[in-house]
């Protein structure tokens, strides 16, 4: 299954102050704009995909039977399928081209964070391992944006080392130290679609749901803890994300706890 989520671009509202109130404005309507067409691009990928499984279905059962038009039957079948496999994915492409737009906005949204002039950053270490290890000890001493700073640079740098879906995770990892949860998704995103190989999948997929779920967003929290508990059972945060199910619907419509 690969759904596509609702990446919550109110991120780019917990990164911190702007440098003037008319950039964080601008910024702002940029975000409420996106945030439309994303949640339409995503209501209409749904209803396709829901479209093409009815459709598979079809195809499945007529399989099972044998008469003299199956031929021609599946034939328009699969005319059906390819039609809205093509029209599917041109909902992802606009969902991804949404996303991407999003994402830049969050780094622009990051520079913004601070008017103040910033103190020449030091060197970055040559050697990736070196990179990577003073990443981690900058994110583990609570220096998440130097943190992050490092990170980038080992992500720019060394785009095939096998520790990207990890260096992904510290960046998001930064940000929900610092309670951005909105920024947080964002780059824990990245993680569900670029690195699904990686051993921080089932991390990535829980950090997501925590990240909605401490923005009040309880139905897109579900989605990602359910993905981990149905994928990753035996994982060790499957627990706890059943933990957090169960305060979710137990207080599903309280609007203190969950937003309408």
């Amino acid at each position: 299954m690969k759904p596509r989520y609702t990446i919550l671009v109110l991120a780019l509202f917990g990164s911190g102050c702007w440098t003037t109130k008319d950039q964080g404005q601008a910024l702002q309507r940029d975000v409420n704009v996106l945030k439309r067409k994303l949640t339409t691009d995503i209501q209409r990928s749904e209803e396709e995909r829901a479209k093409l499984q009815k459709v598979m279905e079809q195809a499945t059962a007529l399989l099972t039977h044998n008469s003299a038009d199956v031929g021609a039957q599946m034939d328009r079948l699969q005319a059906r399928v390819d039609e809205l496999q093509g029209q599917v994915e041109e909902q992802d492409k606009k969902i991804n081209d949404v996303n991407q737009q999003l994402a830049k906005i969050e780094v622009k949204l990051d520079g913004l964070s601070s008017g103040a002039p910033q103190p020449q950053a030091p060197p970055v270490p040559d050697d990736k391992d070196e990179l990577f290890k003073l990443a981690q000890h900058k994110l583990g001493a609570g220096e998440h944006e130097e943190a992050r700073r490092l990170t980038r640079h080992f992500i720019s740098r060394f785009p095939a080392d096998s520790r990207m879906g990890h260096a992904q995770l510290m960046l998001g990892d930064s940000y929900f130290a610092e309670q951005k949860f909105a920024p947080a998704i964002v780059e824990y995103k990245k993680i569900l679609d670029q690195h699904k190989k990686s051993a921080v999948y089932p991390d990535a997929l829980y950090k997501v749901g925590m990240a909605f779920y401490q923005l009040k967003f309880c139905g897109d929290a579900q989605l990602f803890l359910n993905q981990l508990i149905k994928h990753y059972k035996r994982h060790p945060q499957a627990a706890r994300a059943r933990k957090v199910l169960g305060l979710i619907r137990r207080y599903r419509r309280n609007p203190n706890f969950c937003r309408p």
